[in-house]
């Protein structure tokens, strides 16, 4: 494979990695925090650990690997219960810093698409208030979009434009999105979103492999390897990404200026979301969700749930929807894992924010 940092100072720079965290079979949970709060108006209910391994949301085994799936419609008198699924997300009871490096690796067999379906495996900070500690999408999307891959921060920090043309030429990507990422919504600040390869949630959920995200002082480098590719040195816990330039989807170069000291240390995050701000705002524009037929008698209104398209969807409790959300809306895992450098493996792992508050977001 080709030496692409070494020929070009393009994508992830080498580093001789350790094994500093593995997520995998019977244990896979134990490192995890299920946060139970949603913050993006879905049709979902977050389980607490409890109830998703007693209602079969999340199961594991060391033969069968790990599942987070949708599970039932509510059945409840809580407001708006008849209109939302059971769901999860995890938070990572450990951080890591990106400026020393990192490299967060997920194995899977599956990942959750669909209309109505939202999913994602995301970095964050959650020691200070979103976004200024940093969010990066490795893997994001909703109904039949494409996934995003997005760099989310308080300031203007721009990304270096001469060298993402200069290491994303030749590959097969869709045109630019926002260069600052700054992020404020109410502004219609998106955060940045380089040229990538584009691939949509189903592509992803019939081409398995791992999805891998390299992280140093120069940005963020994304690679899909599909199973049948997946390098010697990765299987045996000795990654070296500076050789899979092959497999890259998004090179996020941060401009070192701007950029400086802007990501603090990041958790991993795994969630399935239905409907809400993004897969219930695009219900209309979305073709998936127009072969559903569920855009008659109803808007695209999640402050509604009762009269959303979407909410009404994906909480329709008839055997159709039911199997719909059964063979698609599940993440199917072998493993996660997350790499630093070797010469700060021995140092104590840091616990997530998230962990130390026992699973309770910071408010402002």
């Amino acid at each position: 494979m080709e030496a692409y940092w070494s020929e070009n100072s393009c994508f992830a720079a080498p580093k001789s990695y350790g094994l500093a965290f593995k997520a995998q079979g019977s244990s896979f949970f134990d490192d995890f925090t299920f946060m139970t709060v949603d913050e993006t108006h879905g049709a979902h209910r977050y389980l607490t650990k409890e109830e998703a391994l007693k209602t079969g949301v999340v199961e594991t085994s060391e033969e069968h690997g790990t599942i987070l799936r949708v599970g039932d419609v509510e059945h409840s008198t809580a407001p708006n219960a008849p209109f939302k699924r059971q769901s999860v997300m995890l938070h990572s009871n450990h951080a890591w810093k990106p400026s020393e490096g990192m490299l967060v690796v997920m194995k899977y067999n599956h990942v959750p698409y669909g209309a109505g379906v939202w999913p994602a495996f995301w970095l964050m900070n959650s020691d200070i208030l979103w976004p200024q500690g940093g969010e990066f999408d490795i893997l994001e999307y909703a109904n039949d979009e494409v996934s995003k891959v997005t760099f989310h921060t308080n300031r203007n920090c721009m990304l270096d434009q001469h060298k993402l043309g200069q290491c994303m030429q030749g590959k097969p990507t869709g045109g630019p999105g926002p260069s600052n990422c700054n992020t404020d919504y109410s502004k219609n600040r998106l955060g940045c979103r380089p040229r990538q390869v584009q691939r949509s949630g189903e592509w992803f959920a019939k081409n398995p492999g791992v999805m891998a995200a390299a992280w140093d002082a120069d940005g963020v480098t994304v690679y899909h390897i599909p199973n049948a590719e997946i390098p010697a040195d990765l299987s045996s816990d000795t990654p070296k990404p500076e050789t899979w330039g092959r497999f890259v989807l998004a090179y996020v170069p941060l401009d070192r200026h701007s950029c400086a000291d802007i990501a603090k240390p990041q958790e991993i995050v795994l969630n399935i979301a239905l409907c809400g701000d993004w897969a219930g705002g695009a219900w209309l524009r979305s073709s998936a969700a127009l072969r559903t037929g569920y855009t008659i008698g109803c808007t695209a209104d999640i402050s509604n749930p009762a009269g959303d398209c979407c909410s009404k969807f994906v909480t329709s409790n008839t055997h159709d929807v039911n199997g719909y959300m059964k063979h698609r809306a599940y993440f199917s895992i072998d493993y996660m894992k997350v790499f630093t450098p070797a010469d700060i493996l021995s140092a104590p792992p840091l616990e997530s924010a998230t962990f130390k508050r026992g699973g309770v977001p910071l408010r402002g």
